[in-house]
């Protein structure tokens, strides 16, 4: 009984892993992604990985291309990118 048990419990393991989200997953590794510096300094880990597109808001800031999540954060850290820039 024991080991029926740990055996249907490890197909319905693994065919959680197989589900449908696998495409999804897939479009989604293949397109850029950035972090977004403002959020990541403010501790806002829902906003830090972007998916980096067309519409996608930048700022150049010393020769290197900073992404952002938002326009908002575009413009705090065109303020002050030292701040966000890092060393």
């Amino acid at each position: 009984m024991r080991i029926t048990l740990i055996g249907l419990f490890s197909l319905f393991m693994l065919a959680g892993c197989a589900s449908g989200s696998r495409s999804s997953d897939a479009v989604a590794a293949k397109q850029p992604h950035a972090e977004c510096t403002v959020c990541k300094a403010n501790a806002d880990l829902a906003c830090v990985d972007i998916p980096v597109d067309g519409s996608t808001p930048t700022y150049l800031y010393q020769g290197k291309t900073y992404y952002f999540c938002s326009e908002e954060c575009r413009a705090a850290f065109a303020k002050n990118p030292r701040k966000y820039a890092g060393p």
